[in-house]
């Protein structure tokens, strides 16, 4: 059913129609796996307090502004706000372990820049984690084990 309106938002930010029928398969890939995964239906679930998805914020560093876009947040029944980064790479070979402490390492600074965000908005524990659908998987980042630089989105 999510057919035409998922070709539409692809053409709509520049996928070629030669890369087309694949990105659509991966988006269908995405959202099934993530659908029939028990952590993805929780991520997902609208019964979480505060749920935003693509929450745009912009914070001030000094006499900088900078403009955030979240995945997905929102506090769960014990009180903690959660702040999700969707990663829908599948990691096909290689060693799983260092590829989730890598992605975690290199994703810590954004997940960072975000906690500090949700820190100033609302007095709550804040937890984060990327999510890999194609993998089922959530894996917690420490943010503020991350260097001072937040990297890029």
């Amino acid at each position: 059913k999510l057919h035409p309106a998922v070709r539409r938002m692809l053409v709509r930010v520049g996928v070629e129609s030669g890369s087309l029928n694949r990105a659509i398969e991966r988006v269908h890939a995405v959202l099934s796996n993530a659908l029939a995964d028990e952590r993805g239906r929780w991520l997902l679930s609208a019964r979480h307090a505060g749920a935003v998805n693509e929450y745009p914020l912009t914070v001030r560093t000094g006499e900088h502004f900078r403009h955030l876009v979240i995945d997905r947040s929102f506090v769960c029944e014990q009180g903690v706000r959660w702040i999700i980064d969707y990663k829908t790479s599948s990691h096909e070979g290689g060693d799983r372990a260092q590829f989730l402490a890598s992605e975690s390492l290199r994703y810590a600074p954004q997940l960072q820049a975000y906690q500090q965000a949700f820190a100033q908005i609302e007095m709550r524990e804040i937890r984060a984690a990327l999510y890999f659908p194609l993998l089922r998987l959530l894996q917690p980042v420490n943010p503020s084990a991350a260097p001072a630089e937040a990297g890029s989105e």
